[in-house]
């Protein structure tokens, strides 16, 4: 029941992100809930689970913002196995670890999208590059508290097996 809810979730998310939040404009950048969110889950529940998510909530975006089929799916992966190395260790180390793992995994994701862009033939500059990434790791850290808050009900409210 769990894995259902969070996908309901995860998708109503990708779908305000890539949808609603551009089309209010009120930032040039948007929050990467998905990112966030798939981070946390992989971290809890394992890299294999996380990378099923991160497929098929990576197949959504693609037909939500009519991107190529597959470059969300294969930019979220570096998240998951960033997600998986940390572990449970992530949100019981304190403040630092998480907001760091969120930027790390941040700049992950910008770069497999950079580097699948320039090999269509979308060049961007490098130092846009780093400024839009930084910009985007630094407004996901600002989600890492309510993320995970949100999460820790989720998983707290939900049960993980029905006997």
């Amino acid at each position: 029941m769990a894995r259902f809810v969070f996908g309901v979730l995860i998708a109503t998310v990708a779908l305000f992100q890539a949808a609603f939040f551009p089309a209010v404009g009120l930032l040039e950048i948007t929050p990467d809930f998905v990112l966030v969110f798939l981070l946390i889950w992989s971290s809890s529940h394992g890299v294999l689970e996380g990378m099923l998510w991160a497929f098929g909530v990576g197949i959504w975006l693609d037909l939500v913002t009519l991107t190529p089929l597959g470059t969300h799916a294969l930019a979220l992966l570096p998240v998951v196995a960033i997600g998986g190395l940390v572990s449970t260790r992530l949100f019981r180390s304190g403040a630092v670890l998480p907001i760091l793992t969120v930027v790390a995994a941040t700049f992950a994701y910008h770069l497999v999208q950079f580097i699948m862009d320039a090999a269509a033939g979308e060049v961007l500059g490098v130092e846009a590059f780093f400024r839009l990434s930084l910009l985007a790791a630094l407004l996901n850290a600002l989600l890492v508290p309510v993320s995970y808050g949100a999460m820790l009900v989720f998983e707290r409210v939900m049960p993980s097996r029905v006997s």
